[in-house]
């Protein structure tokens, strides 16, 4: 009897193939060259409802499989759920060299260097002259390193974040040309104009002139709410002063005023 019910099992999976070239398991209704229906809940003709599929398994005649969906687009396509891997820990990740998993928007997986990826860095055009309490737009050069998550105009001063997320930034300038006790001030202000988002201020700097100047530098977190939020450095000594690009001394020369931007 066992043998008989064996022989009709193979005469079954046998006449699906020669009929349909699909197989299906749980389902008399396959959707693909393999389909499982976990739960035995799919219509006897038509496709699946996406809470039908939820509990399928497929693979097409183009070596895709599918996790919960019957018409899967990459070679492993999960509808839905958690991917687990109890012991990845036994192959540990290169600093420097692997690169970092993340996902799209449509939830394909892909790889990106994060740390060349994220960040900003430009240096101080040239020098700038700024008058007595005046808030004044540094004007950096040509970015040195960014990515797509950055857009900055070298005429204006702003910069656009592309997406939104946190932001680590390191504001530096060099100020001379200035009498002593002069209050020197750097910060960050959105854009339309509004309170700074952050500031750093130095009292009573010492008097300066010539190609070496007195350092500020200041380092904040800077929260972009959406794509297209925009902002501009900024400097505003209580003094006439100059914000110098190189200095230039007996130890060397080499630029002084920079901002630096990491998504975080």
């Amino acid at each position: 009897m066992k043998k008989i019910q064996t022989m009709m099992i193979a005469c079954a999976i046998s006449s699906s193939f020669i009929t349909y070239a699909q197989v299906g398991i749980g389902t008399q209704n396959p959707q693909t060259t393999f389909h499982i229906d976990g739960s035995k809940d799919n219509p006897a003709t038509g496709i699946p409802s996406v809470a039908q599929q939820d509990n399928d398994f497929s693979v097409t005649s183009g070596a895709k499989v599918g996790i919960g969906t019957v018409s899967p687009t990459e070679k492993l396509d999960v509808a839905s759920g958690n991917a687990r891997i109890r012991n990845i820990n036994s192959n540990i990740g290169v600093g420097g060299t692997d690169r970092v998993v993340v996902a799209d928007a449509t939830g394909v997986l892909k790889t990106i260097d994060f740390t060349a990826y994220s960040l900003f860095h430009a240096r101080l055009a040239a020098n700038q002259n700024i008058s007595s309490s005046t808030i004044t737009t540094l004007l950096f050069a040509a970015p040195i390193a960014t990515s797509p998550f950055y857009s900055y105009n070298t005429g204006t001063g702003v910069m656009t974040f592309n997406q939104p997320g946190n932001y680590l930034v390191t504001l530096q300038a060099s100020f001379t040309n200035m009498p002593a006790d002069t209050q020197l001030l750097i910060g960050i202000r959105p854009v339309p104009d509004a309170n700074y988002l952050g500031r750093g201020s130095h009292y009573n700097a010492v008097a300066a002139s010539g190609t070496v100047g007195e350092l500020m530098n200041y380092t904040t977190v800077v929260v972009a709410p959406t794509a297209g939020y925009q902002i501009r450095f900024t400097a505003a000594p209580n003094q006439n002063a100059t914000i110098i690009s190189t200095e230039t001394g007996s130890t060397g020369s080499g630029n002084v005023t920079n901002v630096t931007v990491q998504k975080i």
